[in-house]
Formats: structure tokens, sequence, C-alpha cells
């Protein structure tokens, strides 16, 4: 997917693999009780100024006249203590803006929830180590992919790009304190108003608890791609090098090389791993093929045949666009979308298997199914296709010539977990032979099937 969709996933703490991630110790009450106060005096003091500005200016403020703004300042000078005037303040904000402000007692108790929130993107600055291979790679079987720090990059940044601290002590909060920043929002009255307090990305001490990990780590000589919160972004670097494995496969290695050269525009390095001869140490040299050839443009953006600006897409790409169409129900586009490019391919296998998708998505398994057997007869024995169509029979309650279908997809070469799962369903559905069932069931167990183990303790409780 890094290939294909031209981005990388950023995990939040709760997903890797070290229980203190984003770690920081107790903050002193005292402190605390200070800053809520320097926050609430804050958020009165500002109030009062916009109010006071807003009358000079002679402009309504959140909808108020100036002699109904007047009023309000001359209640809030009448507060005896801050307490009191922040909870006017809270109260006035609420009966004209419909919003509170921000919740000044809440910030601290969110700053775990702040935490966890971070995107983390993992690398290291070197490929020669073993244990990563080891554990992240299957025993050595996998890739590393290499990204370089261009100029402008996210990696090139040192707000979103940070070495991790090796340390067997919790982060501290600085001395300093936390800096903070309040998020503002837009009112229906078109006023601005503070909506929350949060920690600032740039803050010392949640970079250092984003960035440490126990001495145990320190191997792993880790960097951090990181964004304020998790989820899919654009490559941080140009992604410029593949090595691969001890033990990857010559298959494996010829299927990233074709990845690379339809979807990354540059040339990428390829390099492997060997054993140091006469050693137990490994090394990295170029490998047999020394570069890729881009199949993808440096300039994908060009204008079509109707003067309209499109941007040329691999075919990985193009599928992943339109899944992500289908996945949010907007079945009409991602049709638009294939229908298009039939025009030109109307033979091409991941438009049909697409297009049928996205029929049997929006309940259309008629015309699924018309779509799958038209692959069928293009690309016969394809297992993938027969799983299709044995959903679109299902869904059409044909589960018997569902079944057939999936038995002969299950003789074929796969590794798809889904087709013995759904052969068993299917048997259990149809009034089958319940051992059977259960063995295709216990496969796709094998295979990783996340609800294969639940359905068979169903069958027969332990």
């Amino acid at each position: 997917m890094i290939f294909t969709t031209g981005k990388v996933h950023l995990s939040t703490a709760d997903a890797l693999n070290d229980p203190f991630e984003c770690s920081l110790q107790e903050i002193g009450k005292e402190w605390i009780d200070d800053k809520i106060v320097e926050m609430k005096s804050a958020g009165v003091a500002g109030f009062a100024l916009a109010a006071h500005r807003a009358i000079e200016s002679k402009s309504p403020f959140f909808g108020l006249s100036p002699n109904k703004t007047k009023k309000i300042l001359e209640k809030l000078s009448k507060k005896k203590d801050l307490d009191s005037s922040y909870e006017f303040y809270k109260k006035t904000m609420i009966s004209i803006n419909g919003y509170p402000p921000s919740n000044c007692d809440n910030f601290f108790s969110n700053i775990d929830k702040q935490l966890n929130k971070v995107g983390i993107f993992s690398m290291s600055t070197c490929s020669l180590i073993q244990l990563l291979w080891a554990h992240y790679t299957v025993d050595h079987k996998g890739i590393c992919i290499g990204l370089s720090a261009t100029k402008g990059s996210k990696l090139d940044n040192s707000e979103h790009c940070l070495p991790v601290s090796y340390s067997d002590s919790i982060p501290e909060m600085s001395p300093k304190g936390f800096q903070s920043e309040m998020a503002f929002s837009i009112a229906e009255s078109g006023n601005m108003f503070a909506s929350s307090y949060q920690l600032s990305f740039a803050d010392d001490t949640f970079r250092a608890a984003i960035s440490s990990k126990p001495t145990c780590w320190s191997y792993e000589k880790e960097w951090r791609y990181i964004e304020p919160i998790g989820g899919e972004f654009p490559w941080p670097g140009r992604l410029s090098e593949i090595v691969f494995g001890l033990k990857c496969p010559e298959k494996r290695r010829q299927h990233y090389i074709d990845l690379a050269e339809r979807n990354v525009p540059n040339e990428v390095l390829l390099y492997e791993i060997k054993v140091k001869p006469g050693s137990n140490e490994i090394e990295r040299v170029p490998y047999k093929q020394s570069k890729t050839i881009p199949l993808m443009p440096l300039e994908t953006e060009h204008f079509n045949n109707n003067g309209n600006k499109v941007k040329r897409l691999s075919i990985e790409q193009f599928s992943h666009e339109v899944m992500g169409l289908i996945k949010k129900g907007d079945i009409e586009e991602a049709l638009y979308q294939l229908n298009n490019n039939l025009k030109d391919s109307p033979d091409a296998p991941h438009l049909l298997n697409l297009k049928g998708v996205a029929f049997g998505f929006s309940g259309q398994h008629e015309e699924a199914l018309i779509m799958f057997q038209k692959l069928d007869v293009l690309f016969p024995n394809n297992p993938e296709n027969l799983y299709q169509q044995s959903c679109a029979l299902s869904a059409l309650n044909r589960n018997l010539e569902a079944i057939q279908l999936l038995r002969r997809a299950n003789e074929l070469e796969h590794n798809d977990s889904s087709i013995p799962f759904n052969l068993g369903l299917e048997i259990i559905k149809t009034g089958g032979d319940i051992a059977e069932a259960k063995l295709f069931l216990n496969t796709a167990r094998l295979m990783g099937h996340p609800k294969a183990r639940q359905v068979i303790n169903e069958l027969v409780p332990s």
C-alpha cells in the first residue's frame, strides 16, 4: 500500500509494540492549579477586550448591539473574584453563542488523550540491523524501504521528524511548563470563539513524550515522522531505495520492483542483503538490477480531450481511489469513473472486477454477477473472481451454486482465508455436513481469518 497509494500509515501509541509509548510522569497539582488560573484569566480578559473593541468600533459583538454589550461588561465588572467572573463569561458565551468556552479544568486530564492521538511512523537510520530484519520482515523474507529527506519534505522538517531518545526514565514536564495553544471555532453569527485548549505540537515536553523509549530498544536507531493525528499521509520524503532481505524470494523481489516501476515516478535504487564472507555479519550490496525504470511519469497531471486537468494514476492507484469511493457509498461516482475507463479498455480485469464490487456494495447483485461471469469467461480459473461470483450468488439466495464455485476456488492456488471460511458457512446454511464445514472453517482459522475461531466455537461449544 505504501507503493500503490503514495502514502504511509501513521499509527497511534496504543497500536505500537512498546506499552510505555507516549508516557509522561505525573504533573504536580500545584502547577496545574496555577496554570488553570492563568487560562481562566486569559479567557475572561480576552472576552472583555473583544467586547470593548466591538463597542469602540460600533460593531455587533456576537450579534449584540453596542448597548447590550456595555451591559454585559458592567455585569462582568461587578464580579468579585476570578471563579465568578469565569462562570459569568461561560454562561454569557452559551447564551449569546450557543457554545461554552474551552474547559480549562479538563485541559490536563486530556493530555494523555492528546498524546495517544499523535500519528507515528517509525524508521531507522540503518538497514543492517539483524534484529529489525528478524522481528519485522518474517525472518529476513521481506524488504526495507528507504525514504530520503529531500528539501522541503516532512523528513527535512524538525517539527515533523525527530530522533528517538532512549532512557529508562519517563519524561518529566519541562521546568517552563507546557506550551499550550487555543483552538478557535466560528459561530453561526460569524464570530470566532475559543473552543478548546490543547498542548502545542511544538511543546518540548509533548515532543519528548512521543519520542522517548526505554534503552532496551536503542538497537533500533529510530527516527519518527509525526503528525498531530494518526492515519494515512503522503510519503514524508522521496521513496528512494528498496533493500531485499536475505531470504526474500525472487518472486517477491520482482513483485516489489514492478510495484515501484508502476507507481513511483523517480528511479528507485535496488539493494540486497548478503552474508559477509567468513563472518556472522550482513552487508548491503547493489542488486543485479541496480535501479527501477519508472513507468509512472514525473508529471502526472495533464489536460484531457475536453480540456480538463486530470491526473494519471497507475492501475493500483486507480483501484485504491475507486475502492475508497465504493466504501464511502459514492457508487454513482465510482461507476462513472469505471465506465469512462472501460470505454478505452473494455476487457480490463481490474475495471470489470471493481464494477462488480461496486454493484455488490449497492445491492445490485444480478448486475454484479454478470460482471464477474464476464470476467470468468475472459480469465477462467481465477480464485478471487470465483469467490466474488459466489458472494453475488449467495446474496441472491442461490447458495448451492455458490458452494460449487467456492469448491472450485478452494482447489486452486490461493491465500484468501475468506474462500474456505465462506465455503464452511454456506455448507452450514444449506444444512450440509457439519464435519466438512468445520474442516473448511479450521483451514480458514489457520490462514488467519478473524472470525473463523468464533464460528467453530459456536458450532461445538468447548
